[in-house]
């Protein structure tokens, strides 16, 4: 009688960890990717910052080609890895949200 209650016990712990780790480490993933990506737009803003400060003399696309290469060079020292098209993206979120701020003031 222990034994078949032993069993039953180890087969629902079992079951237990299983749905945990079913149910958890897609969220656990989900939320490294959420964090990682605000920190890649963090890191964008502020270049995108730093180029309309620094590099006013030159055109859009000289500073555009900037923050791409910072930005790329930071990626590359932390390892993450992100494509052109979706760092692209970013930058120009980035410029649209400074120039809709720019107006507001």
């Amino acid at each position: 009688m222990n034994d078949i209650l032993f069993e039953i016990l180890r087969l629902l712990v079992m079951l237990a960890v299983f749905v945990v780790t079913y149910s958890l480490l897609p969220w656990i993933r989900g939320k490294i990717g959420q964090d990682r990506l605000a920190e890649i737009t963090k890191w964008v803003d502020t270049a995108v910052l730093m180029a309309q400060q620094v590099y006013q003399a030159k055109t859009g696309a000289e500073r555009k080609a900037i923050v791409i290469a910072i930005l790329k060079e930071m990626l590359a020292a932390k390892n993450i890895s992100i494509s052109d098209a979706q760092l692209d993206m970013l930058i120009e979120a980035a410029v649209k949200a400074m120039k809709m701020q720019e107006n507001k003031i």
